[in-house]
């Protein structure tokens, strides 16, 4: 899809974060003279676009922003600059990150600091701040030191001395600081004019300012005086006259006197800019007048705000520029990378915590097979039952989960069945041909599809058969290949007729990934394994253990500089852990894995990649020759991306009945960074005699050997640069000193876990 500024701004605040370094900026205001657009029509080189959708500058960037003040930010090579309207370089590519000009000045990331320079590309303030924000009218920008939030002028002078906990850029001669936790406004000597007292503070538009005040927002004025009363939800800012407020969840307008003029109907809104406001109902967006009367109707997926006479939209699969009419000034294909191939991914959920009454009768009319059942669950309120489709059966291999979803982590809820299901070949089966069909699909712009269960609409006589996060649908049967595909049409595009519904706007997409639900006792079958053939002893360790039967996770090759797929295995979790239902592991949370390891092999043979190969012979020949110490990397199970093995400590190698392995404490790191006292975990990487199962253990470590405050750390880095030259050295400092503890020096006791190691015992029947 095509990226916008504010996208990739918190990307870079994203990934520059690790640092502490925070680039708050505000939204970009478009140069009104060069009415051109940055577009890409392929997801990988940007250009820029005119008003009629035709090329003036082409692709050749590798990000491209909006023109704002005469330039733009582009991205070549992972460096940032500006060009012209011409599409002539005005700043060379040469800073980290490049936010829009303000007044003359645009912030610049350079070594993980801020600095400002001008249209030239000269460095007016030096790189020197953690956090910026672009400069406002008052000739002020607000910006972060090591200690506290202050404000420069643009010779990079401070005005008002960094004293605040956070601050926020003048408007109307106030700007909203906090201290202890409260928002207040300053003037633009740093003067506290309205004491802090709110529980959030918004800027001042036209007067007013929104605040909350005991989760209700309200409105102030410049003296701090509360003259609409805090009696909504939300409250946006005033914009020509008017403000968008919540109230009971619907969205209507108010005067500067708090008189509601446009009732509350609407499910979202926006300010009202050049007569209009952007008003979304149930799931589209269209546009109203200050009577609240639909000027366009609704028919967008996203929508913005009018600027010189022209508003950028979103459908399904098209974005452009409409009029004030609603006539499109172009629209132009949302851009999309093609996939190489649909990645189908196996999904078994595990079983939550949450436990709700119900019925499950009939098997799913989404997927055809005998894990996946149609159930009658109590809802909140005791008088209403409501319907899920598909329930699955859990990892567990009986309980019955309800909306479980791969893609935001939920793990649904356990139904607990008021009478037991009845056996899958008593029931009849629901007329669904699975081949074609997916319970959730992503498309290769991102959209999430959810197959529609029940009775659904007919279009140009299709099923619709796929609901989709973007306001479209899926018509008829996904079409295998390499890559699937489907028909896809934007809800605003579909108009009833005396026949029926029709849409003549059909687009044709590629889908990226498919998820497709798994039945526990088939997956146990690809393991080789059931849970009762293995036990272990975790006293001392764990209260509780709770096997997990995780399904395959197929080879990504977009994601190949990782050891991103796994066979079917068992887990085992301690301690009601909460992992993810997606396998890979998180080495802050304890969790035994064993993993088939011809099943393992053979992915990674079909991907043509070898890193599990030798990782497991590297693990043979260690346990066969069993060393004291190791100078490289001891191989682990699965991976952990790019990060590097830095330290390897407390190296003991332990057996258990039918197998042996090595366990150590380590760190995974990625550049230079201080190791704390959260730092470490504890891992065992062993194989059974045969050589058939790979056992992986993995532990958090505590330790007060190592710092955990904030000073020590950061004392340790304050001459970051003699740090980075030393590093090896610190790092057989952290070695040596992680080698000579005793077990008790950890939390917990490595005793204790090698002794639960010890007690594994794996049965082949």
């Amino acid at each position: 899809m095509l990226k916008s500024i504010s996208v990739t701004l918190l990307t870079v605040v994203l990934l520059v974060g690790i640092a502490g370094l925070n680039f708050a900026l505000a939204a970009p205001q478009a140069q009104t003279e060069a009415r051109l657009f940055p577009y890409s029509a392929d997801d990988q080189t940007y250009g820029f676009i005119d008003e009629t959708g035709e090329w003036v500058i082409d692709p050749q960037f590798d990000f491209a922003g909006d023109f704002v003040e005469g330039l733009a930010v582009v991205e070549q090579d992972g460096q940032y600059g500006f060009i012209g309207p011409d599409g002539t370089v005005v700043v060379e590519p040469q800073y980290d990150f490049a936010a829009d000009f303000a007044f003359g000045l645009a912030p610049v990331i350079v070594d993980g600091k801020v600095g400002y320079i001008d249209q030239t590309g000269q460095m007016v303030i030096e790189p020197q701040f953690t956090d910026a924000h672009p400069f406002t009218e008052e000739g002020l920008a607000v910006v972060k030191t090591d200690e506290a939030y202050g404000y420069i002028d643009q010779n990079g002078d401070f005005v008002i001395e960094p004293q605040f906990e956070t601050a926020f850029s003048f408007s109307e001669g106030r700007a909203a600081v906090t201290a202890d936790g409260k928002y207040g406004y300053i003037d633009d000597r740093g003067q506290i004019v309205i004491e802090p007292q709110f529980d959030f503070g918004a800027g001042f538009s036209e007067g007013l300012a929104a605040v909350l005040i005991n989760e209700q927002m309200g409105y102030i004025d410049l003296t701090g005086q509360l003259v609409i009363e805090p009696v909504y939800d939300f409250a946006q800012d005033f914009s020509e006259g008017l403000a968008a407020v919540s109230s009971g969840g619907l969205v209507g307008f108010i005067d500067s006197s708090g008189q509601t003029v446009i009732e509350p109907q609407f499910d979202y809104a926006e300010s009202f800019s050049e007569g209009l406001a952007a008003v979304r109902d149930e799931e589209l967006i269209g546009y109203i007048d200050p009577t609240g009367q639909i000027v366009i109707e609704p028919r967008f997926d996203n929508a913005g705000p009018f600027q010189v006479g022209l508003a950028r939209v979103e459908q399904a699969y098209q974005w452009g520029y409409i009029t004030p009419n609603g006539t499109p000034a172009f629209l132009l294909p949302v851009s999309v990378a093609s996939p190489e191939a649909t990645l189908i991914i196996p999904f078994l959920p595990g079983v939550p915590e949450e436990s709700r009454d119900g019925l499950c009768l009939t098997q799913s009319s989404i997927i055809p097979a005998s894990f996946a059942w149609r159930c009658m669950v109590e809802s909140d309120d005791p008088d209403e039952i409501s319907m899920f489709d598909p329930c699955l059966i859990a990892g567990d291999g009986q309980t019955v989960v309800c909306s479980a979803n791969p893609l935001t982590g939920d793990p649904g809820f356990q139904v607990n069945l008021i009478a037991p299901r009845p056996d899958p070949d008593e029931v009849a089966t629901p007329d669904v041909d699975g081949e074609d069909k997916a319970w959730l699909v992503q498309l290769a712009d991102g959209a999430i599809c959810r197959f529609a269960p029940g009775v659904a609409s007919t279009i140009n006589g299709e099923r619709a058969n796929y609901t989709c996060s973007d306001s479209s649908i899926l018509l008829g049967d996904l079409r295998l290949g390499t890559v699937w595909q489907a028909d896809q049409i934007a809800l605003g595009d579909i108009v009833r007729t005396e026949d029926g519904y029709t849409a003549e706007q059909i687009n044709p997409v590629e889908i990226a990934v498919i998820w497709q639900p798994v039945d526990a006792a088939a997956t146990l079958g690809e393991i080789g394994l059931a849970v009762d053939q293995v036990s272990f002893d975790p006293s001392g360790v764990a209260e509780t253990i709770e096997a997990q039967i995780m399904p395959a996770v197929p080879y990504d090759p977009e994601l190949a500089t990782t050891l991103n797929a796994e066979p079917a295995h068992l887990r085992f979790a301690f301690n009601n852990n909460d992992l993810s239902d997606l396998g890979g592991v998180s080495p802050n949370q304890a969790q035994l894995l064993i993993y088939p390891v011809e099943a393992y092999l053979e992915i990674y043979e079909e991907a043509g990649v070898d890193d599990v190969a030798q990782r497991i012979e590297a693990l043979k020949s260690l346990l066969q020759e069993r060393p004291e110490s190791v100078d490289g990397e001891i191989p682990v199970l699965p991976g952990f991306g790019n990060a590097e093995q830095i330290v390897r400590a407390q190296l003991n190698y332990l057996d258990f009945e039918g197998g042996s392995g090595v366990r150590f404490i380590t760190h995974y790191g990625l550049g230079a960074t201080p190791i704390t006292e959260h730092g470490l975990f504890y891992t065992f990487q062993g194989l059974t005699d045969d050589g058939n199962y790979y056992i992986a253990y993995y532990h958090p470590a505590l330790t007060t050997l190592l710092p955990s405050d904030f000073e020590t750390i950061d004392a340790l880095i304050d001459d970051y640069d003699a740090f980075l030259e030393n590093f090896d050295v610190y790092l057989q400092e952290v070695s040596e000193q992680l080698d000579t503890a005793d077990t008790t020096d950890f939390s917990p006791n490595l005793t204790d876990l090698d002794a639960m190691l010890e007690t594994l015992q794996i049965r082949f029947r």
